[in-house]
């Protein structure tokens, strides 16, 4: 009897001691239960937020290519952009914050945000969670207008670069038109320049005619018939080239004939030590662009070919592109180049083409988001004014004149640099633009002036491409014009006459597909 009642007391105290131990794994589980409970729901919670994303991905991504496909100004882009990812993103408890359009004409990106509201979250103090997602397309269609601006000064005569500049430009134009001849959704422009340009068949727009016959009146007594005014042929007369607007010199400001500030003048080298010709006879002129030497006379020494105002007329570039030759003297200035290839494409005066109206959208070929813009940049060397100095020493000034006509006509000048599209360093339009009469001071203006066209014009919605071309290009030089580009892969470096045709090729190529070729 007295074993059978240990064994019960031991019985009794054994099941004592598990229902304590149950007990205490209920509270343990109870501790327990609480977080795995909450990371339950925060499980949940992220499942739905990554469905919220994924529901706003796809929404953004089917609106852009929508808006993509749509033509209007940006107010009624976005208006139909937010209407349509609204409707698209249905998630239960979630809504559309925020919605945005950007891009360029040739790209449509839209960011977005929605709200989710938190069902275990709330638990630690987060009612929403935001989530984001972003797309970019390219805009479907449209149409191109790009201008070349292509460095035409003497130093391309070397190792004939400037017949592979033709070259190249042929690469390039064939690339744009395939084997269209009159492409309806292609427009392009040529701007050759040096030190000036030549604005050919545009020059009443800009210029008073006044002063061009003053020029006449003073240096040949005689003011030619209107047809002759600006000749190419007539080497006695003016060409066409023009000096820059003080005030205005690399703006898009068009000319206002009641307001002469924002007039041009015309360009005439004026005769003397450094341009020994007589303006009245036409056997004293040597004209440039023939060959390669300094010892030219005329009035239009450093003056290029006429720019070739945007045209879908592939046979009219191929003319204008063969002309093209590398014309000595004056120096290199690419910020009056940039200037006049965004004037091409603009639609103010004194170059018009770009108030077309579109087909599609009945918006100027400037204004249409279909129309993409783009500017083509070629340089052999750093902005530059050329000090000609002759064969005399101190600039001639202890030589003779020789004869007029002779082999060597000129002895160089008493001035500090040669006659350009801003006149000569240390005289009154330079120094206004430059506030120097040094050459090194006058380049880094020149070079900051580039380089905030470039920011401009980019932000403009131009497309810029650049390509530095021979091999002694300093690196101060290469890196101005690669931060110009609009990216890296739109800068080119071209060290050799191969590489600049498989450049052109390239942003030829490059540029095609910004249209579509129907």
């Amino acid at each position: 009897m007295k074993r059978n009642r240990i064994t019960g007391h031991i019985a009794r105290l054994a099941a004592g001691l598990a229902s304590n131990r149950r007990g205490a794994l209920a509270v343990h589980f109870a501790l327990i239960a609480i977080p795995l409970t909450v990371a339950a729901g925060l499980g949940i919670d992220g499942s739905r937020m990554l469905l919220a994303r994924y529901q706003l991905q796809a929404s953004l991504d089917a609106s852009a290519l929508a808006v993509g496909a749509s033509y209007g100004d940006q107010t009624e882009l976005q208006a139909m952009l937010d209407a349509f990812v609204r409707k698209n993103f249905q998630v239960k408890n979630a809504s559309v914050t925020n919605v945005t359009l950007s891009g360029t004409g040739a790209d449509v990106i839209v960011n977005g945000t929605a709200s989710l509201d938190m069902l275990f979250g709330r638990a630690l103090g987060y009612n929403s969670i935001t989530v984001a997602a972003s797309t970019e397309v390219k805009r479907a269609g449209g149409g191109l207008i790009v201008s070349l601006a292509l460095d035409n000064t003497g130093s391309m005569w070397g190792s004939n670069n400037i017949a592979s500049l033709r070259k190249s430009t042929t690469t390039l134009l064939k690339e744009l038109f395939g084997t269209e001849t009159a492409p309806s959704d292609l427009r392009v422009a040529i701007v050759p320049f040096a030190s000036t340009v030549n604005v050919g068949g545009e020059w009443e727009k800009l210029i008073d005619t006044d002063d061009l016959e003053d020029l006449y009146d003073d240096y040949l007594d005689d003011i030619p018939d209107e047809d002759d005014m600006r000749s190419d042929t007539i080497i006695t007369n003016w060409k066409g080239c023009v000096i820059e607007r003080e005030d205005h010199s690399i703006s898009d400001t068009p000319p206002d004939e009641d307001d002469p500030d924002t007039l041009w003048k015309p360009f005439w080298y004026p005769p003397g030590r450094d341009n020994n010709y007589d303006p009245k006879k036409a056997s004293t002129i040597i004209v440039g662009g023939a060959k390669d030497s300094n010892q030219i006379t005329g009035p239009n020494i450093g003056c290029p070919t006429p720019i070739t105002a945007l045209t879908n007329n592939f046979a009219v570039l191929t003319a204008a592109n063969n002309a093209i030759t590398a014309w000595n003297r004056g120096g290199t200035l690419n910020d009056i180049g940039l200037a006049w290839a965004y004037r091409t494409l603009t639609p103010g005066e004194p170059f018009t083409q770009s108030t077309e109206l579109d087909t599609k959208d009945a918006k100027t070929l400037w204004a249409s988001p279909r129309w993409r813009k783009a500017i083509v940049l070629m340089t052999d060397g750093e902005n530059t004014i050329f000090d000609f100095d002759g064969t005399g020493q101190n600039k001639g000034v202890d030589k003779p004149l020789p004869a007029q006509g002779s082999k060597d006509p000129n002895v160089g000048h008493i001035s500090k640099s040669d006659y350009t599209g801003y006149g000569r360093l240390g005289e009154s339009l330079m120094t206004a633009l430059f506030s120097s009469d040094n050459g090194n001071t006058v380049r880094d203006k020149v070079n900051a002036r580039v380089a905030s066209q470039c920011a401009t014009y980019k932000a403009q919605g131009v497309i810029i491409y650049s390509v530095v071309f021979t091999s002694s290009v300093n690196d101060t030089t290469k890196n101005m014009y690669k931060a110009c580009a609009s990216d890296p892969g739109k800068y080119w470096y071209a060290p050799n006459q191969a590489s600049l045709e498989g450049a052109f090729g390239a942003i030829g190529a490059d540029l095609a597909k910004l249209r579509i070729v129907k």
